[in-house]
């Protein structure tokens, strides 16, 4: 099977457009807030990620804490513990995740691996879409080819818990989250801000180890808890 390679002009021009809306509603306050979730919604369940580390961790913590600086509402603003690319989200979100499930998906991850070069993803500008802000990421093609695996390997089982996650697609987009809207006010020192720094250029991630993870988000932050983590 030919491996999925990245388009990194139709990313940028993809993630351009988000923000051309983005801008906008962070300006005037029209963005999507996003309520804590409760059990069974299909956002912030059971997913693979990539943890950030120091120093590259520092450099995004300083953004999101800038952002978080400019915002007068309210949001979940990522602090750096919590910083993370996100390879595939599995399931929704659940109060409990049973032991079972997590053991179907580590073992669809092992097989998904095999083979597998690093995983990389190169980081450009800040920039969002009316459900919140990130940092803009252009994947590599071994990142693709991961989330492609993994997604054929969810085919013949579909979600074991609540229906979310990412389903039948693979993310084509390699972002670093940043701000969650919670409250609906205008934010336009924050739209400014984003606007002014989606050329700057964060460097780089390469690796080939993910975390299992899942999110324990209130208000205020997203509290990503660490179940284990698998190297290739």
């Amino acid at each position: 099977m030919t491996v999925v390679q990245p388009d990194h002009e139709a990313l940028r021009a993809h993630y351009e457009r988000e923000w051309s809306e983005g801008e906008t509603a962070f300006a005037d306050g029209t963005f999507l807030p996003d309520p804590v979730p409760c059990d069974g919604v299909p956002r912030f369940g059971l997913s693979f990620v990539v943890r950030l580390e120091s120093p590259f961790a520092d450099l995004i913590a300083a953004e999101s804490d800038a952002i978080a600086k400019q915002c007068r509402g309210s949001h979940l603003n990522y602090v750096q513990r919590d910083l993370h690319m996100t390879v595939r989200s599995v399931e929704g979100y659940q109060d409990t995740v049973p032991q079972h499930q997590i053991d179907h998906y580590r073992g669809q991850f092992k097989q998904a691996a095999e083979d597998l070069g690093p995983i990389q993803a190169r980081f450009q500008g800040l920039g969002g879409s009316r459900g919140g802000l990130y940092i803009r990421g252009f994947p590599n093609a071994a990142l693709l080819e991961l989330r492609r695996r993994l997604r054929d390997a969810r085919m013949p089982f579909g979600n074991l818990g609540p229906a979310g996650g990412d389903g039948d697609r693979y993310r084509d987009n390699a972002h670093i989250s940043l701000l969650v809207p919670r409250e609906p006010v205008p934010e336009p020192d924050v739209a400014a801000y984003v606007a002014a720094r989606t050329n700057l250029d964060f460097g780089s991630v390469t690796c080939t180890e993910v975390s299992l993870v899942r999110w324990r988000p209130d208000l205020h932050a997203a509290n990503i808890e660490e179940i284990e983590r698998i190297s290739w």
